[in-house]
């Protein structure tokens, strides 16, 4: 738990700098193909952290969970999305789509339960979301995608 947080703003930090990365490669392939190679360098990346730290492949749990490989997918469209979006309207206002979408959407998975316990939602963190829904209205009515 102690290292939650700490996780949770490294992993920020690397969508920031990912979709600039990935919208100037986006800019230069076709945003499927940029976003095929991507995934290509994240495969060996991984690949050889496995094989380092000897963790194995644990192909026998992949079998019994093959839905995880879905991950994968989304992973995929998200960064072909990411290359077109970035190139459009620019990075803030594509992380800043982007984050409120998410957090819409982890709403909707937590307090359904999906992914295991529900987790209700209470009016301080509908505050909270409407609050971002209008950040995030700001930013991309002020940017450079804005008419």
């Amino acid at each position: 738990m102690r290292l939650a947080l700490p996780a949770a703003v490294f992993a920020g930090t690397l969508i920031a700098v990912q979709a600039a990365i990935i919208g100037a490669f986006g800019e230069r392939l076709h945003p499927f193909v940029a976003s095929t190679w991507v995934h290509l360098g994240g495969l060996a990346f991984a690949a050889v952290g496995v094989v380092i730290a000897r963790l194995g492949f644990q192909v026998d749990v992949v079998r019994q969970t093959p839905w995880g490989l879905l991950a994968g997918v989304a992973g995929v469209l998200l960064v072909t999305g990411i290359a077109v979006a970035v190139g459009g309207i620019g990075l803030a206002s594509t992380l800043a789509i982007v984050t409120g979408v998410q957090l819409l959407v982890g709403f909707v998975i937590e307090s359904s339960g999906m992914i295991g316990r529900a987790v209700a939602l209470d009016p301080v963190r509908l505050l909270g979301a409407l609050l971002l829904v209008v950040g995030v209205y700001l930013i991309v009515a002020r940017g450079p995608g804005a008419g």
